[in-house]
């Protein structure tokens, strides 16, 4: 398997770990406990802030190669990339909800309920496709030569959360997910 391809599935089970931190302090709500909203808040900066910046754009580059073997997948394709597009508007409406944390009132708690497993469901079936159909699509028709033109393209940065360093930003968050 290519480098770019398990670095993809490795985005996507971290991804995983932050939507079951999200999802915890989402339930909290429901509880009628009042969430770790700065904890939140720091989740939704890297998930507003990493995909577009590293993970998409590495399986931009697969989908591209994956198009030239079977133009068939074009819709597929074109889905997936819409998703992304919906997915981020999600998230970044997650992130609106959260700044209005300090009204900490039933109707914010609401919104944040509603929009906060929204984005949680999108998401998940989104990282659902992706590696059930398309990545192993990738897998079956591209060729050794189109792995390491991909890999070659792929961004050399790393990731600020789950990267060979953690980001000053994300320390404490980092040191959550690996405490539990």
């Amino acid at each position: 398997m290519s480098d770019v391809l398990a670095a993809l599935n490795r985005d996507h089970a971290n991804i995983e770990k932050l939507l079951a931190l999200i999802e915890s302090e989402i339930l909290a709500v429901g509880a009628g406990k009042t969430p770790d909203y700065p904890l939140l808040q720091n989740i939704m900066s890297y998930m507003t802030q990493y995909p577009a910046r590293f993970h998409h754009p590495r399986e931009d580059l697969i989908f591209a190669q994956v198009l030239k073997h079977d133009p068939g997948t074009r819709a597929d394709i074109e889905a997936l990339l819409e998703e992304h597009v919906s997915i981020d508007l999600a998230g970044r409406n997650f992130v609106r909800i959260l700044r209005t944390s300090k009204i900490d009132s039933v109707k914010v708690r609401q919104k944040l309920w509603t929009a906060g497993f929204a984005y949680i469901q999108a998401l998940r079936e989104h990282m659902s496709k992706e590696e059930g159909e398309l990545f192993a699509l990738a897998r079956a028709v591209l060729t050794k030569d189109d792995w390491l033109a991909i890999e070659e393209a792929a961004d050399a940065l790393e990731d600020p959360l789950f990267g060979a360093e953690t980001a000053k930003d994300y320390e404490g968050l980092y040191r959550m997910i690996t405490d539990s």
